[in-house]
């Protein structure tokens, strides 16, 4: 492809919690029946109940596979375990893979495998056929890797599993929309099933995986990445913390469509609000929804004295709201005023407030209502402290560790500034909506970028185009019908972006430097084809009428974090997004973020996009 860089990328990333073999090059097997076993540093498994099957094991984690009359397969390759450690004994577990996954009805594209103790099937589901697994209604949702998944908890009777016939639960995350390649951070799903009630017992199993059930159809797994180790939450806790560890992403526990942040990292330094110093007319302890404390009016408080070694931090806060409504809590330490959580309903969720400086040594940090009008309470759970600073020490006893994020990539960043950086991004204008969104952008002096339908591009959005352009916001291309082009060929794609772009040019007379595409679907032919970086972003399931404005503001504050770009959507008649970016933006401000466009993200944190086979959420 043309001026694009070549990720580097290893078959097995070593890391100091595992060794995994070295991968050898050979001429590619062909198997068709149930086989198991190990093959460049991979274990691999086609299993099948009857049908017809093909499993090609290439080079490393990579395979072909079909399948035709067949009740149910699958072929995967990973690592099998020997079911004596935890995943946080393991280290941390991500698969980079990319597939051209062709089914024909019901199946899978997944990280599948098995625990034990307790007995749990588990998948993670990044694309399917045409049923949706697993049906039913989700337990909440969670954010990982940039995107947005379901979480389902299911019970199977009397059925096959790695102990025979008996009864087991099933986990599934199930991506909200659909992609063919990126980065699966297995463990962050297990932390964020753990943090929803879903225990994890020990690790048989982790593998990426094509499932096919009553259909047919095909898939080549071109990449396939497995990483192994890492720190894990079991490592560096010192301080027989309560509250356990709750993992670095995807708090959210609830069914309100809200995305949390789990900060309660490894070796994170956790206290209990309740057993804090209250202070305030009305601050009381609470036993529902968790042993907690609420602050119900103005100056109610809590505060502690914390002991620092360094002098920057993550701070996490679990609480929520007692109703719908927005409630705001401040975070203070030595008397200064630090960030502001945010909790969008009453449903309990981690907030998380990155790389705060603050003084060292012995420390008042206190938990503050300043902002009640009236309308809400603000019930307090845990305070974590952790994550920046890893290494230097929150408290006497317990080291703050490090923790530990995915590999998503090999360019050298040369960072050119300290300031925390976001980029505001909205899909499938312009329209009506566009000039309320750039109304909201105008008052308060921020830029975005907006991802253009082609066919949305014409004299009567031309003026809606020039104001963005004028207003220093930027254009980039989503492809000019807004179909999946995952079922398209390379003409086909090559015109989607050709049209578009000649569209934004020859109306305002600039160039499209970045594309997204449409339902976030991938796969290589588009990669192949298409000659712009590709961008994904953090979602907020602002697509969806149910989803509340408060919701969406609390998504976007709950998980933002410093070079993230914010998917969101100025459609015609998405008001609830416009309604809540007010307080999306004073949010971040509040955090000490800086609104760019993408190309600044890039430019200011010093990072190429150009990378082959990648699509961006973030950048660092």
């Amino acid at each position: 492809m043309k001026n694009k860089l070549t990720a580097a990328l290893l078959a097995i990333v070593m890391t100091a919690a595992m060794v995994v073999p070295s991968m050898t090059v050979h001429a590619a097997d062909t198997i068709y029946n149930n086989k198991t076993g190990t093959q460049d540093g991979y274990d691999y498994e086609l299993w099948k109940d009857s049908g017809n099957t093909s499993m090609t094991l290439n080079a490393g984690g990579t395979f072909d596979c079909s399948w035709s009359n067949i009740n149910n397969a699958l072929f995967r390759k990973g690592k099998k375990f020997d079911s004596t450690q935890t995943y946080q004994q393991i280290g941390n577990i991500t698969f980079d893979y990319g597939c051209d996954y062709r089914p024909n009805g019901n199946s899978y594209l997944c990280v599948y495998g098995w625990t034990v103790d307790p007995l749990v099937e588990y998948y993670i589901v990044d694309s399917w056929g045409t049923w949706r697994p697993p049906g039913g209604t989700p337990k909440g949702q969670i954010q990982v890797d940039g995107g947005t998944y379901d979480v389902y908890e299911t019970t199977r009777y009397n059925a096959p599993s790695i102990q025979g016939d008996t009864t087991f639960k099933q986990y599934f995350s199930v991506r909200t929309s659909k992609r063919t390649s990126g980065t699966i951070s297995v463990s962050e799903h297990f932390k964020a099933w753990e943090n929803m009630g879903m225990r994890c017992g020990k690790l048989y199993e982790a593998a990426l995986n094509i499932e096919g059930y009553q259909s047919s159809g095909s898939a080549s797994v071109y990449k396939n990445n497995m990483t192994i180790g890492g720190s894990s939450s079991s490592s560096g806790n010192q301080g027989g913390n309560q509250g356990g560890n709750t993992g670095n992403q995807g708090g959210n526990q609830g069914g309100s469509g809200n995305s949390g942040n789990t900060g309660a990292s490894s070796g994170a330094t956790v206290v209990q609000c309740e057993n804090m110093t209250k202070s305030g007319q009305y601050t009381g302890n609470i036993s529902s929804p968790f042993n907690g404390v609420a602050l119900y009016a103005n100056n109610d408080a809590v505060k502690y004295t914390q002991y620092f070694a360094s002098g920057t931090h993550d701070f996490t806060l679990r609480g929520c709201s007692n109703n719908n409504k927005m409630a705001r809590v401040d975070l203070k330490i030595g008397g200064q005023n630090k960030g502001t959580f945010y909790y969008g309903d009453n449903y309990p969720a981690e907030y998380t407030i990155k790389n705060v400086s603050h003084g060292t040594g012995n420390q008042t940090v206190e938990l503050v209502v300043t902002a009640d009008d009236g309308q809400w309470d603000a019930y307090l759970d845990y305070l974590a402290i952790g994550g920046a600073g890893a290494g230097a020490g929150a408290g006497a006893a317990a080291g703050t560790g490090n923790s530990s994020s995915s590999n998503t990539g090999n360019n050298q960043n040369t960072n050119t500034t300290n300031q925390k950086l976001i980029a505001l991004t909205f899909d499938d204008g312009p329209s009506s909506t566009t000039s309320q969104v750039l109304d909201v952008l105008e008052k308060y002096g921020v830029k975005a970028t907006f991802f253009l339908i082609g066919q949305n591009v014409n004299s009567n959005t031309r003026a809606i185009m020039q104001r963005q352009v004028n207003m220093g916001c930027e254009l980039a291309c989503h492809s000019y019908t807004h179909e999946d082009m995952t079922r398209m060929n390379a003409s086909q794609i090559k015109n989607q972006i050709d049209w578009t772009a000649s569209a934004i040019k020859n109306t305002v007379g600039v160039d499209v430097k970045f594309f997204r595409p449409p339902y976030i679907a991938v796969n290589n032919t588009m990669y192949q084809n298409i000659d712009l970086p590709f961008i994904q972003g953090s979602m907020h399931n602002d697509w969806e009428s149910s989803t509340s404005a408060s919701q969406r503001v609390n998504s976007v504050l709950s998980s933002a974090k410093d070079g993230d770009i914010i998917l969101l959507h100025d459609f015609q008649g998405n008001s609830q997004t416009v309604d809540a970016l007010p307080q999306i933006i004073e949010g971040l401000k509040n955090q000490g973020y800086t609104f760019v466009t993408v190309s600044e993200l890039f430019e200011k944190k010093g990072v190429n996009p150009n990378v082959e086979y990648k699509i961006w959420s973030n950048v660092k």
